[in-house]
């Protein structure tokens, strides 16, 4: 769908300005729910680094899979 490409394409033109700021960016914060490695949608940004499963980020939004275990544990599945 064309609103589709659109998206796509500002999301390239984001990340192209990332890239090209690499030397002045220390730390960007991103979240959703695409994956960027062997994307092409990325290739414009692709020296990120997958923080998803790291045990040193667990709790960056303030919360852990403990916390959420605790509180939320007689609703998870599995």
């Amino acid at each position: 769908p064309p609103i589709a490409a659109e998206m796509r394409e500002g999301l390239k033109n984001l990340y192209s300005v990332l890239k090209q700021q690499d030397a002045n960016i220390q730390f960007v914060f991103m979240t959703g729910v695409t994956k960027f490695s062997k994307v092409s949608l990325f290739s414009g940004l692709n020296q990120l680094t997958d923080i998803t499963i790291d045990t040193r980020y667990s709790s960056i939004c303030g919360y852990t899979e403990t916390d959420l275990t605790e509180s939320f544990g007689e609703h998870l599945v599995g």
